[in-house]
């Protein structure tokens, strides 16, 4: 009974990191995978799709492909080993509430990301959020669980929005 209160009292993060902590791996891996991309294709990819559909927009040799594997294949590897383990194993070690680490390092991580304008922060603070909600909850399970499942995520992630995107191929409707 003890610890079905500290469950209804805790944050909705805490929640989480509990109900993905206790859930099945897949499933925890799917769940973070499409919450991490839910906001970005309905405010990304789709508006894309539409805008070249339309005919407005025309790339015409501006796609540089190094960029997207890059950030499919090895973006996600060693932002995972040395920007999420370091900082959020530190957090666990100074005990650091977990609604402020995942809050605070979401934010963090998210403002890493300079190639982006204020609105697209706003859209894409959240899957930071899913992303390390899932880090900390599979961390209760052991360092490789969180270390393999964050790396997997983000590495679905950075495949959808970079393939889903028309913006990286060169010709489609024109």
């Amino acid at each position: 009974m003890n610890k079905q209160n500290q469950v209804e009292d805790a944050s909705f993060f805490e929640k989480n990191i509990f109900r993905w902590c206790k859930m099945g791996e897949g499933r925890a891996l799917l769940e973070s995978y499409l919450l991490c991309s839910l906001v970005p294709v309905l405010f990304y990819i789709l508006p894309e799709w539409i805008m070249v559909s339309n005919g407005r927009v025309h790339r015409q040799g501006l796609v540089d492909y190094s960029m997207g594997l890059g950030a499919i294949f090895f973006a996600p590897i060693f932002e995972t080993i040395f920007i999420f383990v370091p900082i959020l194993e530190l957090c666990r070690f100074l005990k650091v509430n977990s609604t402020w680490t995942v809050l605070g390092f979401a934010l963090f991580f998210e403002l890493l990301h300079t190639q982006r304008e204020f609105f697209g922060h706003l859209v894409l603070y959240p899957t930071m959020v899913s992303m390390t909600v899932l880090y900390l909850a599979q961390r209760k399970k052991s360092f490789l669980h969180a270390l393999l499942f964050t790396g997997a995520v983000h590495e679905f992630y950075n495949f959808t929005v970079v393939m889903a995107s028309p913006m990286t191929y060169d010709k489609f409707f024109y």
